[in-house]
């Protein structure tokens, strides 16, 4: 669905649609390679490689935490073995 919507959208039908499709590559060639501030993907997955050595238990406190926000709401959810 996804697809044909965009293969839809790509169809360069009109002299505007060229136009515009022209001016979005030249405005991209100008700005240059996209660069990311920030940690690279390296030291993201050593973060949460920490965290998990740091914490153990988190999914289960998540899990609790989850659980007690949705009874708080009136919601019921069923138990389940670990």
């Amino acid at each position: 669905m996804a697809t044909s919507s965009f293969d839809e959208m790509m169809v360069i039908d009109t002299p505007e649609k060229a136009r515009n499709l022209e001016a979005a590559f030249w405005a991209a060639e100008k700005r240059g390679p996209l660069k990311f501030e920030g940690p690279g993907i390296e030291e993201m997955l050593e973060r949460g490689r920490e965290f998990l050595r740091n914490n153990p238990g988190w999914l289960k406190e998540f899990a609790a935490k989850a659980r007690e926000e949705a009874e708080r709401n009136g919601e019921v959810i069923e138990e389940f073995e670990d």
